[in-house]
């Protein structure tokens, strides 16, 4: 710096288009350098460099020594065309100008300094249009009311088309937005002038978006407003607690009416009609698909006992893409088990995604709240990511873990009391690795307590020597040969309670 004489050191991290660089000078503003890759021009008071390579006209391939050359012209001198005697040391007159010249093996370019900071003009950027998706992709056009947009829970994600009046390099402007309740940072989406937000948080959010053109310019306003997205139906506080009561008024009347019933065959008509409402509505508490990780290998299995059982399988993900694996069992089954289940998921879609243990902690305490007198819940949470394993169970069977590295399989069991127990219960877990190979099982008691014809139970040892004979195969495999045990040891008998079966495989 000139005037501090202080250096600063700039590379290839700072915007160069080379670190090998053939020749330098300094202009009236700009420092100048010239490398194979191109021409680079930065103020050392700013932070950012600019840059001319092929795309702008630079098409020199090889340079002479001493290639690079900054020329002073006054404008008279300009208007009478005459240059020879102007180039050589750049005077400080208001009226003077720069002249660049580049001497190629075969060429030599000139340019004016002024010619090329045309793209240093202020500029806006705004709103062409906006459009939401729902699950279904079906897409619909918004527009902003009042600086407010405000969709329902089914949309998954929106597209705002924005433009500029930056007259030069129009392609090349870089775009920059932010979601207030994600983070404090602008995040960029390239030259891309179409912007998609996608997994929106519920309630208010602030959307900002700004753009920065090739001359390292921010447009002069920041685009702003106010996205409103309204929680399902299933997350709301009010929702949850007229489910529970519909749930026990529902359960209260349909036992009224079986005894108030004059004829059987209204009775059975009753019965069937509510059990299959219940069945379609707990069915519905499953997850429609199973998650599609390339990275991981899965596959589920449930079965069970009654119309409406008391096993419950699911999945959860959260900002970070952390997968969480549930896998429960609520005490016996029919219709009130079922009401538990329908609490144990509308308690986990209002939870933060956490470790398995708080998450058991604050469910413990909702369930504890609602007071189903005797009914217990068992749980078992699994969270994978960055190649760990992180286990929590309330008075589920051991979970089974394959260790391919070792090549051996471990059955873990966590001593934590059930859901819905002791107001203030502190649950335990356990931390694994989890590689290329290794594999999860997370069982309901259904498998291992399930009697054969003789009312011998198959116990758990038969479900490990499984586990221990299939873990090198797929997800599936592994899922299909614990079924296919169960089947051979009931020889055609009913299972008398629910089993769910929950298989991960680290696939990559």
């Amino acid at each position: 710096n000139n005037k501090d004489s202080i250096f600063s050191q700039y590379s290839t991290i700072d915007g160069l288009l080379s670190n090998n660089i053939l020749d330098a000078a300094y202009g009236n503003k700009f420092i100048w350098t010239i490398s194979n890759n191109g021409l680079n021009y930065f103020d050392p008071t700013e932070d950012f460099i600019y840059e001319i390579d092929q795309s702008n006209g630079l098409d020199i391939i090889s340079f002479n020594t001493d290639p690079l050359r900054v020329h002073g012209f006054s404008l008279k001198e300009k208007s009478n065309d005459s240059f020879d005697d102007s180039f050589g040391d750049i005077a400080n007159g208001e009226d003077e100008n720069e002249v660049i010249e580049l001497v190629g093996g075969k060429k030599v370019l000139q340019f004016e300094v002024d010619k090329i900071l045309s793209d240093n003009k202020p500029y806006r950027i705004n709103l062409l249009s906006l459009n939401t998706f729902d699950t279904s992709q079906k897409s619909v056009q918004k527009s902003l009311a009042s600086g407010n947009l405000e969709i329902d829970s089914d949309i998954e994600f929106i597209e705002l088309e924005m433009f500029t009046n930056n007259k030069f390099r129009r392609d090349e402007v870089e775009y920059f937005f932010k979601i207030s309740s994600l983070g404090d940072e602008f995040i960029s989406n390239g030259n891309n002038n179409i912007i998609r937000l996608q997994s929106i948080p519920n309630y208010d959010s602030e959307v900002k978006i700004k753009a920065i053109n090739k001359s390292g310019i921010e447009s002069t306003n920041i685009f702003s407003f106010t996205l409103i997205k309204n929680p399902p139906w299933y997350q709301r506080t009010e929702t949850v607690v007229a489910y529970i009561v519909l749930f026990i008024l529902f359960v209260l009347g349909f036992t009224k009416w079986r005894e108030q019933s004059t004829t059987k065959k209204m009775e059975e008509e009753r019965r069937d009609k509510e059990l299959e409402e219940a069945r379609k509505l707990q069915n519905s508490l499953l997850p429609e698909r199973l998650p599609h990780r390339k990275e991981y290998d899965i596959s589920v299995y449930l079965k069970s006992a009654t119309e409406i059982g008391g096993d419950y399988y699911d999945f959860f993900e959260n900002d970070q893409k952390e997968l969480f694996a549930i896998c429960g069992d609520a005490t016996g089954h029919g219709v009130v088990s079922g009401i538990m289940v329908s609490v144990t998921k509308a308690g986990l879609s209002g939870i933060k995604m956490a470790d398995p243990s708080s998450i058991l902690n604050k469910l413990n305490s909702i369930v504890k709240r609602v007071n189903f007198g005797r009914l217990r819940m068992s749980l078992s949470i699994a969270k994978i990511n960055n190649g760990s394993l992180e286990l929590s169970s309330a008075a589920m069977p051991p979970t089974y873990y394959y260790n391919a590295k070792n090549n051996n399989v471990e059955e873990i069991l966590v001593p934590n009391l059930p859901l819905g127990g002791i107001s203030g219960e502190k649950f335990d877990g356990v931390k694994k690795d989890f590689k290329k190979g290794d594999v999860v099982v997370m069982i309901s008691d259904g498998l291992p307590e399930l009697p054969n014809r003789e009312n011998i139970l198959l116990d758990y040892p038969l479900v490990f020597d499984c586990i221990e004979q299939n873990c090198m195969e797929s997800a599936e495999v592994i899922k299909d040969a614990l079924v296919d045990l169960s089947d051979k040891w009931a020889d055609g008998l009913m299972n008398p309670d629910d089993i769910t079966i929950v298989v991960i495989k680290k696939a990559s």
